[in-house]
C-alpha cells in the first residue's frame, strides 16, 4: 500500500489548511495526505497544531479516552504511558519556529529533509502573515505617495514561502492571502516570482480553483480569478479570500476547480444546535440573576418604546454550558457529520465573555431588529438613546459598528480582531444578548468540534480568525489530489 502524500504547512496557524488535507480518506486504511511538518511562530497556535497532530495519530474519532479528558479539562495531560510515543511523534511534526530568522529557517531545512527523504511528490501549504496586505494595513501604512506596506517586515514574510519553493521543490504548493493582495502593488511581484525556476531548474505553472481554463487558447488570468468566494462552497460564511495553486510544468495534468453549492450554509445551520448561553457582566458582579435582572429591564424598555408584546420570562441561562448540542434534521448533512462528534461529553471552547450593559441594550436592540428586518441595522438605525460615544459614530465611516450574524444567512467573515471586539460578531438570539463564543466562530469556520483551542480565549479568538475553514482546505485537498492521481 502507498505511503500518504507529506503535506508541509509553514505559517499554519491553528492549522485549518492541514486539517482539511489530513480528513482526506480519514476514513478508509490509508488517508491521501499525512502532514511531514507543520511550522508556527506563536506559541498559543503552536500548541492547538502540536494537540491535533496527536488526535490524527489515531483512527478519526478514535483517539484515545485521554484526548478526550484533557480537552473536557479532566486531566492534565492528552497522553497516557501508553501513548507517548504517538505524542513524541506529534511533537517532532509541529515547529515552534519564526520564519526569516537564520537560526529557524535551518531548523526547518533539516526537518523538511530527514521527513521528506528525498521524494519529490509531496505538497506545500501556507498563508504568509496577511495583516498588511489587509485593506486596514494598508491604510495603516498610507502616505502621500499612496499605499506603502513596504514598511511592514510582514509584507515580505512571503520570500520565506518562496525560498521553501525554491530550495525544497514541492511538486504542488497552495498559497493563500487576504483579498487585500490583488489590488496591492506585490502581487504582481508575487507572481513573478513563484513562477521563477526552483532549484532543479524547474517551473512551477499557476492556476486559479474556481475558473476554468479556457481550452481553445492560451488563458489570461485575471488576478480577481484567484478570489475564492466561500460561501459558494458550503461554508458559513462570506469569507473572501485569494487562493494560488502552483503546479511543476513538468505535470501533465490541469487541475480542475471547486465544485459551487446550489444553496448556502446559513449561521443558523452552523450554530442554532449548540446550547444557549447568556452573556457576561464586565462591570456588575457576574452572576446569572444579576443578568437576568439586567437583560430583563432592557427587553422591558425597549418592548414600551416599541409598543411590542414584551416577550416571555428569559429563560434561565448560563455563561458556560455542560449540554452538548441538539440533534436537528439537518440541509445539510455534509456540513453536520463533518463537525460533530458523538465521543464528545460537553461543547468546547463555548463560554461567553463579559460586556458593559450599554453594550447588552445595543446588542439586543441590533439583534431584535436583525430578527424583524432580516438584516443588520447600520448606525442610523439606532435610537439616539443608544448611541455610542465614538465621533465617528453617524458619521457613515464605520455604520456597521454593531453587526448581527443573520440567522438565515452566511456570516461576515471571521477575522482575528474577534479577540479584541465583539461588537461585529453579536449573536442573533435576541434572548441571549452577546456576542459569539469561540466555538460558534469555529463553527462559522467549520473547525469539528473535536477541536480544542490552546492558550486564553482572546488568543483562541485569534487562531480561529486567522484560520483557513477546514472544510473549504478539504474541498482544496480533493483538486490537489485529483491532479496526484493522474499524473502517473
Amino acid at each position: 500500500m502507498a505511503s500518504p502524500i507529506p503535506i508541509v504547512d509553514i505559517f499554519a496557524g491553528p492549522g485549518g489548511l492541514g486539517e482539511g488535507f489530513s480528513a482526506l480518506g480519514r476514513d478508509t486504511a490509508r488517508p491521501f495526505f499525512e502532514t511531514a511538518i507543520a511550522a508556527e511562530m506563536d506559541r498559543h497556535a503552536h500548541k492547538t497544531l502540536t494537540l491535533r497532530s496527536f488526535y490524527r495519530q489515531f483512527p478519526h474519532q478514535k483517539a484515545p479516552k485521554s484526548y478526550y479528558d484533557y480537552i473536557s479539562g479532566r486531566r492534565e495531560t492528552p497522553y497516557t504511558d501508553e501513548t507517548l510515543t504517538e505524542w513524541n511523534n506529534a511533537s517532532q511534526k509541529v515547529l515552534h519556529v519564526e520564519l526569516g530568522k537564520t537560526k529557524d529557517d535551518a531548523l526547518l531545512d533539516e526537518k523538511l529533509k530527514v521527513s521528506l527523504k528525498g521524494k519529490d511528490e509531496w505538497v506545500l501549504l501556507g498563508g504568509p502573515p496577511c495583516q498588511a496586505y489587509s485593506t486596514i494595513g494598508r491604510w495603516q501604512y498610507k502616505s502621500s505617495g499612496g499605499h506603502d506596506i513596504g514598511k511592514d517586515s510582514r509584507a515580505h514574510l512571503y520570500k520565506q514561502y518562496l525560498r521553501i519553493i525554491h530550495k525544497h521543490c514541492p511538486k504542488i504548493f497552495i498559497m493563500e492571502n487576504v483579498r487585500g493582495l490583488l489590488s496591492s502593488k506585490y502581487f504582481a511581484l508575487i507572481m513573478d516570482d513563484l513562477k521563477k525556476p526552483n532549484s532543479r531548474g524547474q517551473k512551477y505553472k499557476l492556476y486559479s480553483i474556481v475558473q476554468p481554463l479556457d481550452k481553445s487558447a492560451s488563458p489570461k488570468l485575471e488576478p480577481s480569478d484567484f478570489l475564492i468566494h466561500s460561501e459558494e462552497y458550503g461554508i458559513p460564511q462570506r469569507r473572501h479570500r485569494v487562493i494560488i495553486m502552483g503546479v511543476l510544468e513538468t505535470c501533465v495534468v490541469a487541475p480542475g476547480i471547486l465544485n459551487k453549492l446550489d444553496r448556502a450554509v446559513s449561521v443558523d445551520t452552523a450554530i442554532g444546535d449548540l446550547p444557549k448561553l447568556r452573556s457576561g457582566l464586565s462591570k456588575l458582579e457576574n452572576t446569572d440573576t444579576n443578568w437576568r435582572s439586567v437583560v430583563s429591564k432592557i427587553i422591558t424598555t425597549e418592548h414600551q418604546i416599541s409598543g411590542e408584546k414584551i416577550p416571555e420570562k428569559l429563560e434561565n441561562l448560563t455563561q458556560k454550558s455542560d449540554l452538548l448540542p441538539k440533534i436537528r434534521k439537518y440541509a445539510h448533512q455534509e456540513f453536520f457529520e463533518w463537525v460533530h462528534d458523538k465521543t464528545l461529553e460537553t461543547v468546547l471552547n463555548h463560554e461567553t465573555r463579559g460586556h458593559i450593559e450599554r453594550d447588552l441594550a445595543r446588542y439586543y436592540f441590533a439583534s431584535n431588529f436583525a430578527l424583524k428586518n432580516g438584516v443588520s441595522p447600520r448606525d442610523k438605525n439606532f435610537p439616539q438613546r443608544l448611541d455610542p460615544n465614538h465621533k465617528s459614530w453617524k458619521k457613515n465611516k464605520f455604520n456597521d459598528r454593531f453587526r448581527v450574524q443573520v440567522y438565515d444567512q452566511p456570516s461576515t467573515t471571521i477575522v482575528s480582531h474577534i479577540s479584541k471586539d465583539g461588537h461585529s460578531f453579536i449573536h442573533p438570539d435576541p434572548m441571549q444578548c452577546r456576542s459569539l463564543t469561540v466555538r460558534e466562530a469555529a463553527r462559522l469556520q467549520t473547525f469539528p468540534d473535536n477541536y480544542f483551542f490552546e492558550g486564553p480565549r482572546t488568543q483562541q479568538y485569534k487562531q480561529v480568525g486567522n484560520a483557513v475553514p477546514p472544510l473549504l482546505a478539504y474541498q482544496i485537498a480533493q483538486v490537489v489530489a485529483r491532479v496526484l492521481n493522474e499524473d502517473h
